[in-house]
């Protein structure tokens, strides 16, 4: 089974009151994928995290870390914003993809971070940025299963 379809499958189980929010953790060899849902429903789920990991390989060297953010962000066209490479830190070995352009609302300016790192590492989530405080904070993301699903094969088959 697909980690994609295992998603699903485990969503499942969590659209029962008292079972949300919590951690979903999903491993197909060699990925895991973990949320950590804060609301879920028959139409989508709302999340404070995604983290992928992946055995694929060792060690991701900088321009690897660089191409896989350049294939996500190829793939990766169909949330609010389009994503792109913002940065590559050789010190940190880390790659981080962003919004192209932030979703305003207010005073506030909403945007995706992607943050790739050398051990094989995702990190996705949703930001807000505070004009007024010039603060972020970590947002929910909000995603249909549809979206969820797509986004993990997504992952999976970014990978080389």
């Amino acid at each position: 089974m697909s980690l994609s379809r295992k998603i699903a499958a485990a969503l499942e189980t969590r659209r029962d009151p008292g079972t949300v929010p919590g951690e979903l953790t999903i491993d197909e060899s060699p990925h895991r994928l973990t949320l950590r849902l804060t609301a879920a429903g028959p139409v989508g789920l709302a999340f404070d995290a995604l983290e992928f990991q992946t055995a694929a390989r060792d060690a991701w060297p900088l321009e690897a870390l660089r191409a896989w953010g350049d294939r996500l962000a190829a793939r990766v066209t169909y949330l609010m914003e389009p994503l792109s490479v913002l940065e590559a830190d050789p010190t940190g070995g880390q790659v981080v993809l962003r919004s192209q352009a932030p979703t305003p609302r207010g005073d506030h300016h909403s945007f995706y971070e992607v943050r790739l790192g050398r051990e094989g590492t995702l990190q996705f989530g949703r930001v807000t940025f505070d004009e007024e405080t010039r603060r972020r904070r970590p947002a929910s993301s909000q995603m249909t299963l549809e979206v969820l699903e797509r986004l993990a094969d997504d992952l999976v088959a970014s990978i080389p």
